[in-house]
């Protein structure tokens, strides 16, 4: 018996020999065809195309540095485009990139250790993350699933018509409070609304890529590029809408102190209302164009996207009784719904310039002459600390009913659980924000003037007309804004145009309303700003993708801004077109 077994192994592991001596021969074969130098090329180049950016892109850049000594400003224009390419082609992961600025500039002299890691901590880093902490609240509680579907009873299920809804109500949000709270709104909801599909085989959330990889299909795509884009746009509406708003402002007023009140809430909402509703509209149609085949009714596009009858009626059936199964809505709910709309109460009244908001009180009460004392942050940071501290139900009080021990309850879960948020929250680009800042920060005179020497290039163009001046300055703006703060970049490109415009005997507030409102429309980079970091994040979206989705609304917007500035703006500012006694008088000057 035991002869026979070790024959059988013997001609079972000789079989296995032939077998894979065999297919070892056609492997050689197979790798005996000659190649080609440009064979070989294509294969080291798709294989190992990071790595060779990685190394390929510093050398490339180094003319940049070719002066002896090395400027600093040298360094920091360096650091700046090598992180623009790393982002860009995302050869290593978007965050690490942001790393670079923690040891070129400390090495380089740029700026110290202490002064370049402060950037990556900050208020606007802590608002995107209590807005994030927020916007699981929703999640958890379950109260996304109930929105959504109301919302999908109440609209209907045409991709047209659901995208519609959700760019205007973001828009519409977006004019009252922060872009990054207005498109975190829609996060949990998008999601919702998707698997509702997905489960009736109408679409899938994710595709695979080469790599294996889950990453955000082009409907998925789509929904969450059209929440950060409609957030972008409404934050424009009005005067509390966005940061940036404030910063040309601000930037104006000081730079003219006896200048009539320009910008006050009826007239900026007056230039802005109509602009941002074309805006919005050309983005919502090109969305509707590329993704769901509009106007290309035989296209491959458009039948991929179409919800057949069949499909749709058993989507009605499922959300009906998905509905049905939610019951009645729960303590849970209501209380993410509360402290929610708190959240959005507390971040429009802080300082609504309307009227006095609780942070002007605080101001005023402790005599601070900083209206920038107390931050949406710290409204946002309340928010989620009641939300980890209050309970999601009543039972704490059958504390009061207990007679035996038996009788009391056991814990009862918070409004928030940390435990299950802290495995999803998307830490690590935080470090993706705080790249920014630190290339901001560095390009300020304090440090490298690389904002001068910017400035000088921009003087250049003095001779150009008014509207081609006004054209390059919001091409300009816009495409830097991508790689870097909305706000920094109005801090930096505001004053050198104000400072352009009077030189060329030009309006200054001309110049200053077309790069601050060009200031706020980052749509092709997840770093250009929050909101767009937060659909990256949650939907797995690639760089590619999100350049694709927001080529469109950057072109149109380009367009479109370029218009209102250059025709509707003389039309609420009549001044524009005539110089003025108050452009003489200026308590700083700015030098570049």
């Amino acid at each position: 018996m035991a002869s026979q077994t070790d024959s059988v192994t013997n001609l079972n592991e000789d079989n296995l020999s032939e077998g894979l001596g065999s297919k070892e021969n056609e492997d050689t074969s197979a790798d005996d065809t000659p190649l080609t130098r440009m064979d070989k090329m294509k294969i080291i180049i798709t294989s190992y195309w990071r790595g060779l950016v990685c190394v390929v892109t510093p050398i490339i850049l180094i003319p940049i540095l070719l002066s002896f000594p090395t400027e600093k400003y040298q360094w920091c224009a360096y650091t700046l485009v090598l992180m623009a390419v790393y982002w860009v082609t995302e050869c290593i992961p978007l965050p690490v990139t942001s790393f670079l600025p923690i040891f070129i500039f400390p090495l380089t002299g740029v700026m110290s250790t202490t002064a370049c890691c402060l950037c990556y901590m900050n208020d606007t880093i802590m608002m995107f993350l209590g807005s994030m902490i927020i916007a699981y609240a929703v999640e958890q509680s379950g109260l996304h699933k109930r929105l959504a579907l109301c919302a999908i009873r109440a609209i209907g299920y045409s991709h047209y018509r659901l995208i519609f809804a959700m760019c205007f109500i973001t828009m519409f949000i977006s004019m009252w409070i922060t872009n990054t709270a207005a498109t975190t709104l829609m996060v949990p909801i998008n999601f919702a609304v998707l698997k509702v599909f997905e489960d009736q085989n109408l679409l899938t959330i994710y595709d695979v890529n080469s790599n294996g990889e889950k990453i955000a299909s082009d409907i998925t795509t789509c929904y969450f590029c059209a929440a950060t884009f409609s957030a972008t746009i409404g934050g424009i509406g009005t005067l509390v809408g966005t940061a940036t708003n404030f910063v040309f402002k601000g930037l104006f007023s000081k730079s003219y102190p006896k200048a009539p009140e320009y910008l006050s809430f009826p007239k900026f909402s007056a230039f802005a209302i109509p602009y941002m509703l074309l805006m919005e509209a050309a983005m919502y149609i090109y969305l509707i164009v590329v993704y769901f085949g509009f106007l290309r009714p035989k296209s491959e596009t458009a039948q991929r996207s179409k919800l057949p009858a069949s499909g749709i009626d058993a989507a009605k059936k499922a959300v009906n009784e998905d509905y049905e199964k939610l019951g009645k809505m729960t303590y849970w709910e209501i209380s993410v719904i509360m402290l929610f709309s708190l959240a959005i109460s507390l971040f429009f009244c802080r300082s609504p310039q309307i009227f006095e908001g609780w942070g002007d009180q605080i101001n005023n009460y402790f005599g601070l002459g900083n209206n920038k004392f107390v931050q949406d942050s710290s409204a946002a940071m309340l928010i989620a600390f009641l939300m980890f501290l209050l309970p999601s139900t009543l039972g704490f009080f059958n504390n009061c009913k207990a007679k035996e021990y038996g009788d009391f309850p056991k814990s009862i879960p918070s409004v928030l659980n940390w435990k299950p948020m802290n495995t999803v929250l998307p830490y690590s680009f935080m470090f993706l924000l705080g790249g920014g800042f630190a290339l901001s920060e560095a390009a300020k005179e304090d440090y490298t003037d690389l904002n001068g020497k910017i400035g000088t290039v921009l003087r250049n163009f003095k001779d150009l007309s008014n509207g081609s001046i006004l054209l390059l300055i919001i091409i300009f703006t816009v495409f830097i804004t991508n790689f870097a703060s909305n706000v920094a970049v109005c801090n930096v490109i505001a004053p050198i145009v104000m400072q352009l415009a009077k030189e060329i005997h030009k309006n200054p507030l001309w110049y200053n309303i077309a790069a601050g409102y060009s200031a706020s429309y980052a749509f092709c980079l997840p770093v250009g700003t929050p909101g767009n970091l937060i659909v990256q994040s949650v939907a797995n979206i690639p760089t590619a993708k999100m350049i694709k989705a927001g080529l469109g609304p950057t072109v149109t917007t380009i367009i479109l801004t370029w218009i209102f500035v250059y025709f509707w703006a003389p039309v609420i500012w009549p001044d524009l077109h005539n110089l003025q006694d108050w452009m003489q008088d200026t308590r700083s000057r700015f030098i570049y």
